[in-house]
């Protein structure tokens, strides 16, 4: 007979078949890094140059977790981007990653949610993976300092990344067991009434989500935070409980990457050893909208690869 844990697991809505990500690296003729810590306490910067635009370093993260799902690229049904910085409105940035790759002729679109643009993107390709599609391609891509960039500042306020995910039908223990976005439309609110409204809402958001998976807070091994967020996810921790030996924060690391960093976080836990095969984890997202979002897991080794 099945154990008292293993009744109340819920099953998986899909499976991770593959991580990939990108990371411009310093040696990149295309790419210089800089420091930005000074101004944002963010050390992680990769100022483009020469065409490494969001779709190129979409496409970088898409060859990484193809290569590390080892599926037949005819199963994709589905393309989504979450990202705050297309390179252009039309033809999106799924619709460039599509035809740079040569992958079949399926719904490819962008998804626009600032900081939780990744997590809401994972929520609709659970749901369609959970519906009967073989494999989605899911990427989270980020060049922000296209769209900004300060004066006397020349880039380095910025970050540029891209990470991937292959989700797959659920075959074993492993994989996405819930998810959940939500938001509040406050057209006029200042700092403070936007920080208790994201507290309340990702409080709210965690246990809809917890609740979906059956599982407690206590369940969790590991808790990967809005990197962009950390006033925000230390508040939480404390009033949830959350050690922050569970809790992977790394703003001078992701907190620039906005969309890329869910993934990217996730993939670097697996690589440090953080989370291992039958481990759960929950990835917190919330920002601009303000809007928030979580996703819940249990990690099934799916492949890891770095373009």
């Amino acid at each position: 007979m099945p154990s008292v844990v293993q009744a109340r697991r819920a099953l998986a809505l899909s499976a991770i078949a593959g991580l990939g990500v990108y990371r411009p690296p310093a040696s990149a003729p295309s790419a210089k890094r800089h420091t930005g810590a000074e101004v944002s306490g963010v050390s992680y910067r990769v100022q483009a140059e020469h065409g490494l635009t969001t779709a190129s370093l979409a496409a970088g993260a898409a060859r990484a977790a193809l290569r590390a799902a080892d599926i037949n690229t005819s199963d994709l049904q589905m393309i989504i981007v979450g990202t705050t910085t297309p390179d252009v409105l039309w033809p999106t940035t799924a619709c460039l990653v599509q035809t740079e790759l040569q992958l079949p002729m399926v719904a490819s679109f962008d998804l626009y949610a600032a900081e939780t643009s990744l997590l809401a993107a994972l929520n609709v390709a659970t749901r369609y993976v959970s519906a009967g599609a073989p494999a989605v391609l899911l990427i989270g891509a980020e060049s922000d300092n296209q769209l900004v960039d300060l004066p006397g500042q020349a880039g380095s306020m910025h970050g540029r990344a891209a990470s991937a995910a292959v989700l797959t039908q659920a075959g074993g223990e492993g994989g996405l067991l819930a998810t959940m976005t939500g938001g509040s439309a406050i057209p006029e609110a200042n700092g403070d009434a936007v920080d208790r409204i994201l507290l309340g809402g990702l409080a709210d958001g965690v246990t809809e989500c917890l609740r979906k998976a059956n599982l407690t807070l206590p369940d969790i091994d590991l808790v990967i935070g809005e990197q962009s967020a950390p006033e925000i996810m230390l508040a939480w921790c404390k009033t949830s409980g959350v050690s922050s030996s569970r809790l992977v924060l790394n703003p001078p690391r992701y907190g620039s990457l906005l969309a890329a960093a869910p993934l990217m976080a996730l993939h670097d836990a697996v690589v440090e050893g953080r989370l291992h095969n039958g481990m759960t984890a929950l990835l917190l997202g919330c920002g601009s909208g303000p809007s928030w979002a979580a996703a819940c897991l249990r990690w099934g080794g799916g492949g890891l690869a770095e373009w």
